[in-house]
């Protein structure tokens, strides 16, 4: 289990090492290098209980999001159109504040689907509106839950347990059991270094930025999918 989660976080930094501009940055903070401990992290699996909806099947659909106890003033909602083929999602939410003040390594929101049978499906990245984060987007799943995680880049591809907003039990929902990530992808208690932005990196170098610091932490860097992103 271990070394699968490792491969996973070796294929993330893979994916996010598409974007130019992270050898650059790395530079730039080699000064703030002896910062970090020598320490590494042995990635934990967690299981977590979701609520899942089950919306009609033809017509619109509101939902609430309630902001868990690490966003405790959060809310939200999330507008679902059925459609013949897919489900028109429309969520926004308030009183969150920057994905970073939950630690330095974190730097998006993304919003997952979670099907009854615990399965994960990664709907998107959050866009900041003024005081608000929203995502349009649409989902092949009809039955699912609903969560809202911080994580350090939009490629991850399981969800962290750094739930910050979910779907509240109610009457209609139906509980499922799901992996998670422990502990948004650093050892317990540790807090990466904050990064230096001051040259202006545009999101996507400095979620890639973390991705490869993440590997390293893991362990990572024998893995195939981490020396290709590091070429």
């Amino acid at each position: 289990m271990k070394n699968s989660v490792r491969h996973i976080i070796a294929s993330a930094f893979l994916l996010s090492s598409l974007v130019a501009g992270v050898c650059s940055l790395e530079a730039q903070q080699s000064g703030n290098a002896a910062a970090e401990p020598n320490q590494k992290f042995q990635p934990q699996i967690v299981t977590k209980t979701v609520n899942v909806i089950n919306p009609p099947a033809r017509g619109s659909i509101t939902i609430a999001l309630k902001g868990t106890e690490l966003a405790p003033g959060a809310s939200g909602q999330a507008k679902l159109k059925m459609g013949e083929a897919d489900v028109a999602i429309e969520a926004q939410t308030s009183g969150l504040a920057a994905p970073g003040s939950f630690g330095s390594q974190f730097e998006t929101y993304m919003v997952w689907a979670i099907t009854p049978a615990g399965k994960t499906f990664k709907l998107g990245a959050m866009k900041a509106k003024g005081n608000r984060f929203e995502l349009d987007t649409k989902s092949a799943v009809r039955s699912f839950a609903m969560v809202i995680t911080a994580e350090p880049y939009q490629q991850v591809t399981r969800p962290a347990d750094t739930i910050v907003l979910e779907v509240p039990v109610r009457g209609q929902t139906v509980a499922a059991n799901c992996e998670f990530l422990k502990d948004g992808y650093a050892p317990i208690g540790y807090q990466f270094p904050p990064i230096d932005t001051g040259a202006g990196y545009p999101p996507q170098v400095l979620q890639m930025y973390n991705a490869r610091r993440i590997a390293v932490l893991a362990g990572a860097e024998g893995n195939e999918s981490f020396k290709t992103g590091d070429e």
